[in-house]
């Protein structure tokens, strides 16, 4: 388990999981015919006899994790596949000498305790138990590493991002049926330094593919520790230089905290966060009972709380070891 990026990423090369691309690479089309033909080759290093005995026939692909240093147009490099393997996800998740499984066993053994046989035995369950009271998200009073850069206003611009497109017709309505200039009406699309053109051939159909999208149920809104602090992983279309379109699923916990501010006519606050510790993932993603927080999650994950500061123009929380957060609302009057 890995406190940030940073120490993942150096964790994944001194390990030979991590191959770096140097070459000037289009975040159109290129990266993801890259990353889907390295996907399928065999990955560096096996990985825990747990998942070869799982998974017999796919445990050894994956390829390398992939890190573009030159994405054309971007500001920042752009990691991938970073969790295609079952050996990376294991490193991520600290399981990489037990496997999966170990983390199953884990959790069954809090959720469905043995009771105690002995004074003994009860003193060792409640060794068991003590780190349960160190999982719980541990808020900053002050500024994260996160917040080190601030860019409000006209200094954003999400185009300067390595964000991706996958599919030739992603984000083409007319592909889709759809008449032309359906969206010519909405305010803030395209880039004030592009022409129609240029957009539709550099940024139509790019995406966010795998961050954390923290959300809070309006019913929470002022609360100092909300309990309804939801982390979800949403594709995010890039629509302009300051906008996103959020996609998801009606039955997310995401799209129910979207009814509730929409019942209570106002914008959404949304934090889009990618990086922190290597757990957040997955947490993210797991089919959690209802009430039982990602951030609970990924802390028992852990084995401590995640640390995290108030966003800086929204009220949220969001993780302090992030790379990058983005803050805004969602519009609630569609």
């Amino acid at each position: 388990m890995y406190r940030d990026l940073h120490e993942f990423v150096g964790a994944l090369e001194r390990s030979g999981e991590l191959l770096t691309v140097s070459e000037s690479v289009d975040a159109v089309l290129e990266v993801a015919e890259i990353t889907d033909r390295v996907s399928k080759s065999a990955a560096p290093s096996a990985p825990s006899a747990a998942a070869r005995k799982n998974d017999p026939r796919f445990s050894d692909r994956g390829g390398p994790a992939l890190l573009f240093n030159n994405i054309e147009g971007a500001a920042f490099p752009l990691l991938i596949n970073a969790f295609g393997s079952y050996r990376r996800t294991e490193m991520a998740l600290g399981c990489d000498r037990s496997g999966f499984d170990s983390i199953a066993d884990r959790i069954a053994g809090f959720v469905k305790p043995q009771p105690p046989r002995s004074f003994r035995d009860a003193l060792a369950k409640a060794r068991q138990f003590a780190p349960l009271l160190k999982i719980g998200p541990k808020r900053r009073r002050g500024p994260g590493p996160c917040q080190q850069v601030v860019r409000t206003g006209d200094k954003i611009d999400l185009t300067l991002l390595p964000l991706i497109r996958c599919w030739p017709h992603d984000g083409d309505p007319a592909s889709l049926g759809y008449p032309e200039g359906i969206n010519d009406a909405v305010e803030g699309l395209g880039h004030p330094d592009k022409t129609h053109d240029e957009w539709d051939a550099e940024c139509r159909g790019r995406y966010i593919t795998f961050a954390g999208i923290h959300t809070i149920h309006a019913d929470d809104a002022g609360q100092p520790k909300p309990s309804t602090h939801n982390i979800g992983m949403y594709r995010l279309q890039l629509l302009g230089k300051d906008r996103l379109a959020m996609h998801w699923h009606m039955h997310h916990d995401g799209a129910r905290h979207w009814r509730s501010w929409k019942e209570r006519g106002e914008p959404m606050p949304v934090a889009i966060a990618f990086g922190g510790e290597s757990v957040l993932p997955y947490a993210a993603t797991a089919p959690l009972p209802p009430g039982i927080s990602e951030l609970l999650m990924a802390g028992f994950l852990h084995g401590r709380g995640i640390e995290m500061t108030r966003a800086r123009t929204v009220p949220l929380w969001v993780p302090a070891n992030a790379e990058i957060v983005i803050e805004g609302f969602v519009r609630t009057d569609a």
